[in-house]
């Protein structure tokens, strides 16, 4: 069965996905999505310099994620928008027009921004020439440059937009339903309004035949209701045979009476005169250019989209189809080419329909906008560091980027500890989450057995373990310990211990509610716990490297993750190239997915 699957379900699923994000109305019935971008992965890759390709399985994209977790922020609605690539305006480039016939046309680049921001659609691209002339201005209606080029005024990308949303790749694209009180979306809302549904911008020859009669920027010499005289003081040469333009048309192209279309029904060549179809309204004086060229009709079931015509003066084809009305309603159109059956055949043209709406309607339909990107801005350090409150330190590495949809949260908006976890909603999640685990630590420096961090080696990245884990593995009480003999589980001990309950240290600090200087605030993810060695940390643990069975210190206090591990649903990762961050810089995350 042969079938597709439209663009606009992709964007339909992208609009609706964008309008669920941080939606209040929503929340009343469970259905608002809550996003944070995650940065994750201080463990190194096997090899720094090549990122390991995600992989999407469930205990990658379920757990590895979330152990990896260092702290997310908070995606609003108005860090969500669609985009769609960019196409930089360019002198001399050929740029593809908007056809409605055109099944790649996504792919191709039929509209540009420019080097002030605006975007336009290419209407008519002048029979593939280059652009020579860059677009601007804010008309609503298209209009057309000297290099032949034709364009439609879509929208403005503001600085705000593109702050967030505007890369090398991607320029974001929206329809608005309201004014956003400023310039860019008002002139957008004007746009949107002035569109046309069922409008003929374009009609674009197919064939342009040969050896049609016209007459160019001819005047008036004088005119009745329904006739006009054709001066030769403007050097044309009007034939001199009678009936020769019968059939083609007569359009007042300036001055008095400019505008008017009229079909040629008689033709005296001796005087230069001509009969018209219909009355003019106005009546064409020596002030009036006019041009004499083959009928242009459109036949379809919309209303007053009317053209002329201008030819080749070499072979007498047609050279381009100018509308003088769009009109409006039409879904399916034709336009035929006629004269004087005594000169000129074989020229046909293809009705360029206009989207549904009408151009500058509807940007995200029109221009493709089945992708959504997500802006996340981590300053330097977040969140509070004496109480770990949404604590996300800077001077960390990271080597991941990912999106977690709807976590369920152990605190509040505010980063405070609630007694019943909950769904994360538009008004109890916070701007930042902690997702590692925090542990208060402190050495005896009378202890021979315990050595200061920063003595024995301990430092984000370490893999840490326990004494407790260390015991139960000598004594062979895990469950997974082979070992027979009391001698080969006391060697194999450190490295079963690790096995069994282990950690990786994110970052060091020293304690800042704390005057004892012997206490530090370690915060830990890639917890891990096997083989029956029960919670993986608990208080008065003593923390062993994985590389020595050296005492470092003992725990504290313990504060577990601000979200529930485990909960929610990684709907997005990206591994990336080491980032280490620091506090006097940003790190900008610009996440696009793909509908």
């Amino acid at each position: 069965m042969a079938k597709y699957v439209s663009k606009e379900f992709s964007i339909l699923n992208a609009r609706k996905f964008k309008d669920s994000v941080g939606s209040t109305q929503k929340d009343q019935v469970g259905n608002s999505t809550i996003l944070y971008a995650v940065l994750g992965r201080n463990r190194a890759y096997t090899d720094e310099g090549n990122p390991d390709t995600p992989i999407e399985t469930d205990k990658d994209k379920q757990y590895q994620l979330w152990r990896d977790a260092v702290g997310g922020r908070k995606i609003t609605a108005g860090d969500v928008e669609h985009v769609i690539p960019r196409y930089n305006w360019t002198a001399g480039t050929v740029y593809a027009m908007y056809r409605d016939i055109d099944k790649t046309m996504y792919e191709r680049s039929f509209y540009v921004i420019t080097s002030e921001n605006n975007v336009y659609k290419c209407i008519n691209n002048n029979k593939g020439a280059a652009s020579t002339v860059e677009p601007n201005g804010y008309s609503t209606k298209v209009f057309t440059l000297s290099d032949g080029y034709t364009w439609k005024y879509m929208y403005t990308v503001s600085l705000g937009q593109a702050d967030k949303f505007l890369t090398a790749s991607y320029m974001p694209v929206r329809t608005l339903a309201n004014t956003d009180a400023s310039a860019e979306g008002d002139r957008q809302l004007q746009i949107q309004n002035a569109a046309a549904n069922g409008s003929i911008e374009v009609i674009e020859t197919f064939n342009v035949g040969s050896g049609y009669l016209s007459l160019s920027n001819t005047i008036a010499e004088s005119a009745t209701t329904t006739t006009v005289k054709i001066s030769t003081a403007s050097g044309s040469t009007p034939s001199p045979v009678d009936n020769i333009y019968n059939g083609s048309s007569i359009y007042l192209i300036s001055g008095v009476g400019e505008g008017q279309l009229r079909r040629i029904t008689n033709y005296v060549g001796s005087t230069k005169t001509l009969t018209v179809n219909t009355a003019w309204q106005t009546l064409p004086n020596t002030d009036t250019k006019m041009i004499i060229s083959p009928t242009v009709t459109v036949i379809g079931d919309g209303t007053n989209a009317k053209a002329y015509s201008r030819t080749l003066s070499a072979s007498g084809g047609i050279a381009n189809i100018f509308m003088i009305t769009t009109g409006t309603g039409y879904t399916q159109a034709n336009a035929l080419i006629t004269a004087n059956s005594v000169h000129g055949l074989g020229a046909t043209a293809n009705v360029v329909l206009s989207p549904v709406g009408g151009h500058g309607k509807d940007a995200v339909r029109e221009l493709g906008g089945d992708k959504l990107m997500l802006n996340a801005q981590f300053a330097g350090t977040l969140g509070v560091s004496s109480t770990g409150k949404g604590y996300i330190p800077a001077n960390v590495d990271f080597r991941s980027v990912s999106v977690l949809k709807n976590p369920i949260l152990k605190v509040d908006e505010d980063n405070d500890l609630i007694s019943i976890e909950r769904a994360a909603n538009t008004t109890n999640s916070p701007a930042n989450l902690r997702l590692t685990t925090e542990l208060t630590i402190s050495y005896d420096s009378t202890d021979a057995d315990f050595l200061l961090p920063a003595n024995q080696g301990l430092e984000s990245g370490s893999l840490i373990t326990h004494e407790r884990a260390r015991l139960d593995a000598a004594l062979g009480t895990l469950q997974f310990v082979t070992e027979l003999s009391p001698t080969a589980r006391d060697t194999n001990a450190m490295s079963n211990a690790v096995k069994s309950a282990n950690a990786t240290v994110v970052y060091i600090r020293d304690d800042e509610t704390q005057s004892d200087a012997s206490f530090y605030t370690v915060y830990i993810n890639n917890i891990g716990s096997y083989g029956g060695a029960g919670i993986p940390w608990t208080k008065d643990d003593e923390i062993l490297k994985s590389s020595s069975a050296t005492k470092v210190a003992t725990v504290s206090t313990i504060n577990g993750p601000e979200a529930n591990t485990y909960s929610g649903e990684f709907i997005h990762t990206e591994n990336i190239s080491k980032v280490t961050r620091a506090e006097d810089q940003t790190e900008d995350i610009k996440i696009v997915l793909d509908f």
